[in-house]
């Protein structure tokens, strides 16, 4: 046996790359439901109704519907190999080592601008009730930074922190719904103001809203009995996500007047109308259900895409430094470290060129869904190239279905991706160099490790990582 493949074997079979599994099935739907419901419902629920009215049911069911659609070729591949990194690992294993640095890189710019935009806008909200003037700049970067500080004790109190907020933002939710359908009542209609040309917008506009469920997957060596403790997080997470927005957003409907101009205008619309059937207390508890919703978003993409790049480390494809595990929590702290670093990059940005909210948001959407798209057609060859694996999994689509959803999974994702192009092409250009870089970075990696690795190549018909039974 070669040198080349020694260290290759030993790179796949160490155990100094085991991650601990702090995560069950509450801290998993916690990161479901943390992950996809954040201060988008608080901001955009106005202007979503605003094209629908009472009718705000039909556009959040199908955004779901849509979204989950999209994530069932994921739950599939992680209800097989569930693993760490899942952009990368699974795109790599199962369309080719070049398919997963470019599935893994589109899904950590669209989180880290994800958690830009989220720290840009909990800046903006934190700033007015701060004792002292701080630079809103300074704030949104200490808000990243507050969150670093917190990883460094490890996955478990994170976890344990996103729990209480998800619960807090919850509580918020559940309060202002159950309250105001007895002080108003639900009305679910059928008709549209504004044509089928507004379920249209407003289904875009939900959708926008609905992101985050590939969170658990990048997971997948951290969650305990991850085979069945993904899917089940997500059916509960994603059914408990779609009851909130469609109660809230049906109270929110009845609460106001249909006036399209007036609508639109609101900038806090569930405090605005919670005022209406909420003592002053609840109100409080509804903005700081807010501040909790920013967070919980927050919190999810920093814990979970971070392993994308101890993925690529353990591979070679980036410097070995980010897999390594801290000692006492078995975490991968430079790989968190390292995306915390590009969103403070992201945020320096902004403070340079002013690009605000809306541009990072856009480059969210687009970054979340290309990898989508990516893993959704990886899951067709999970069954030839993991035949004995795909046999045990816990949840499994009959072919022809499969092919359905992936299909419609592409032709979703694309066709979202080809709008909210039109609406600022300048991310598309964002992308297109982004990319272009990182094919570039590829093949010269490639080069550099096939000199000094014989069975390079050959490793990527190997699945890393640990299963639970290991």
């Amino acid at each position: 046996m070669g040198r080349g493949q020694k260290r290759s074997d030993n790179r796949n079979l160490g155990r100094g790359d085991r991650l601990n599994r702090p995560i069950g099935l509450i801290g998993g739907v916690a990161l479901v439901i943390g992950g996809v419901i954040g201060m988008g419902i608080y901001v955009l629920l106005a202007q979503v109704t605003a094209q629908v009215g009472t009718t705000l049911w039909l556009p959040f069911s199908i955004a779901i519907g849509v979204s989950l659609i999209g994530v069932v070729p994921l739950v599939m591949i992680c209800s097989t190999l569930p693993r760490a990194g899942a952009g990368y690992l699974y795109a790599s294993r199962l369309l080719g080592p070049l398919w997963g640095v470019l599935a893994s890189w589109w899904a950590i710019l669209g989180v880290a601008s994800a958690t830009t935009f989220v720290s840009l806008g909990m800046a903006g909200y934190i700033a007015p009730h701060l004792p002292w003037k701080v630079p809103m700049a300074i704030l949104s970067l200490l808000i990243p930074l507050c969150f670093l500080a917190l990883y460094m004790f490890g996955l478990r109190l994170a976890t344990s922190i996103q729990v209480v907020l998800t619960a807090i933002m919850l509580a918020a939710l559940l309060i202002y719904g159950f309250k105001g359908a007895f002080s108003s009542g639900l009305t679910f209609t059928v008709n549209l103001p504004q044509g089928a040309g507004g379920l249209i917008l407003a289904s875009i506009i939900s959708y926008s809203i609905c992101f985050g469920f590939q969170v658990i997957a990048e997971m997948g060596e951290e969650i305990r009995n991850a085979k069945r403790n993904i899917p089940l997080s997500l059916l509960i997470g994603g059914s408990i996500i779609l009851v909130i927005y469609i109660i809230v957003g049906t109270v929110f409907a009845n609460s106001v007047p249909y006036d399209v101009a007036a609508i639109k205008a609101m900038t806090a619309p569930l405090t605005e109308t919670g005022s209406q059937f909420l003592s002053p207390v609840f109100v409080g508890l509804l903005s700081f259900g807010a501040v909790a919703a920013g967070l919980t978003s927050l919190n999810a993409g920093a814990i979970a895409i971070p392993r994308e790049l101890f993925s690529q480390a353990r591979d070679g494809m980036m410097p070995r430094f980010l897999m390594q595990l801290t000692r006492e929590t078995r975490t991968p702290l430079n790989a968190v470290v390292v995306y915390f670093g590009l969103v403070g990059v992201l945020l320096l940005t902004d403070m340079v060129l002013g690009l605000g909210v809306d541009f990072f948001s856009i480059l969210t959407a687009i970054g979340i869904m290309l990898m989508t798209v990516l893993v959704s057609i990886s899951s067709l060859f999970l069954k030839r190239k993991y035949p004995q694996e795909y046999e045990n999994a816990y949840f499994r689509l009959p072919r022809l279905l499969h092919w359905v959803i992936v299909i419609i999974s592409v032709v979703s994702c694309l066709g979202f991706v080809f709008l909210v192009l039109t609406e600022l092409p300048v991310t598309g250009v964002c992308y297109l160099v982004f990319t272009v870089v990182q094919v570039g970075f590829y093949f010269f990696r490639r080069r550099s490790l096939q000199k000094n690795d014989a069975d390079w190549a050959a490793q990527f018909s190997r699945m890393p990582g640990f299963d639970e039974e290991n």
